[in-house]
């Protein structure tokens, strides 16, 4: 008798037990990042953003919303633990291909976050908008992306808002007329290219040299010849962290220096990599994504210090972080991992979730409305604000 009372009364308390204590499959967030090779740095920083959000999730957290309220998301999601599975891409698309077949193929994840190149997320978009899965973009900003398909978000602002404002920023500040561009030969760099241009064109001014340069080059001394070879007064320049350093010490050494100044969007792309001779960047302006202030700090960047020992290095954790919660406030209120129902939750949850990176409403295409970005100068080897 006392033993089928054992029996019985472990029935009851498994039925009352939540399914994660019976080790239910756990809901999987995939993650494709650059955790070495050029973006290594970023691409780190993105998988740390991403963890503090998931740690947040599994714990239980009261997530602020717009308004002032909260919602309680968790302990974990649908009663089972989130679990993240992480793929190198090594900063190189076919790396990148490699690691999101094997996220949906083998690790048959629910979800993926990423990428931060738009050379990689636009691949990498479109296999996974083919497979019916969702991808949230953390750092790429390509307009390429609007097209990808239903299954793909974006949690940062595209390269026409981007290039707006930085053309706005380089005109009003630098008074010039004649400018150059020089950008990766890539949908990212592309895509900055063709939204500066035509707004200084609006302006009465002209882009005399506009220079797409291959990536991984040991040489970049042609490439800037060509760029200062039509004397402009200013320039719009972009690159990724090893590159950058590269460009910039070879203008440096060559002395080209545009009179008026160079100008940058996405300016943490970089400031690390230069940071051991910061001389070869000293007053380039330009732009950084996110916000800064009260709210910032105390939802982001000081847990994100206790949790890791160290401040953010880039902007682009801070996208990952909000990408991911995004994504676990779709799925606590749809009930479900279905790439459908997700995906409309998405749409409305971003109106109402406050980003520790600004506004997160996605348009009917699951792009971005806006974007916050601050104004700076490189000075001293750090980045300060910037006024005029």
């Amino acid at each position: 008798m006392q033993l089928k009372k054992l029996i019985l009364t472990a029935f009851v308390l498994g039925l009352l037990l939540p399914a994660a204590s019976f080790g239910a499959e756990p809901v999987e967030f995939g993650m494709i990042t650059s955790l070495t090779g050029t973006n290594a740095n970023l691409g780190q920083d993105m998988q740390r953003g991403m963890e503090l959000a998931v740690k947040r999730i599994n714990a239980g957290y009261e997530v602020p919303m717009n308004d002032g309220s909260t919602v309680k998301i968790g302990p974990g999601l649908l009663g089972r633990d989130v679990n993240e599975v992480v793929e190198d891409t090594e900063s190189r698309p076919q790396a990148a291909m490699d690691a999101v077949r094997k996220l949906l193929n083998v690790d048959k994840v629910d979800l993926v976050l990423g990428e931060f190149s738009s050379g990689i997320t636009v691949p990498t978009g479109q296999f996974t908008n083919s497979q019916g899965v969702i991808q949230i973009g953390v750092g790429a900003t390509s307009p390429k992306l609007r097209d990808v398909g239903p299954y793909f978000f974006s949690s940062i602002g595209l390269d026409d808002v981007a290039g707006a404002a930085v053309a706005k920023f380089a005109l009003e500040d630098s008074g010039a007329e004649r400018f150059g561009s020089i950008v990766p030969n890539n949908p990212f760099g592309v895509g900055v290219e063709v939204n500066t241009c035509p707004e200084v064109e609006k302006a009465g001014g002209e882009c005399v040299s506009t220079v797409r340069y291959k990536l991984k080059q040991s040489d970049y001394r042609s490439e800037l010849a060509s760029l200062f070879g039509t004397e402009p007064e200013a320039v719009f320049y972009t690159a990724y962290g090893t590159e950058a350093r590269l460009i910039f010490r070879q203008a440096y050494e060559r002395g080209h220096t545009p009179p008026k100044g160079w100008y940058a969007p996405y300016m943490t792309m970089w400031t690390n990599e230069v940071a051991e001779m910061p001389e070869i960047a000293e007053g380039v302006k330009g732009l950084v994504v996110g916000v800064s202030g009260s709210f910032y700090q105390d939802e982001y960047a000081q847990p994100f210090k206790g949790e890791f020992g160290k401040a953010p290095a880039t902007a682009f954790g801070a996208y990952a972080y909000d990408a991911a919660m995004m994504a676990a406030l779709a799925i606590q209120k749809t009930g479900t991992t279905d790439s459908d129902a997700v995906a409309a939750a998405l749409k409305e949850v971003s109106t109402k979730y406050k980003g520790v990176t600004g506004d997160k409403t996605f348009d009917e295409d699951g792009m971005q409305v806006s974007e916050s970005y601050q104004r700076k100068i490189y000075k001293g080897g750090k980045l300060v604000d910037y006024a005029k």
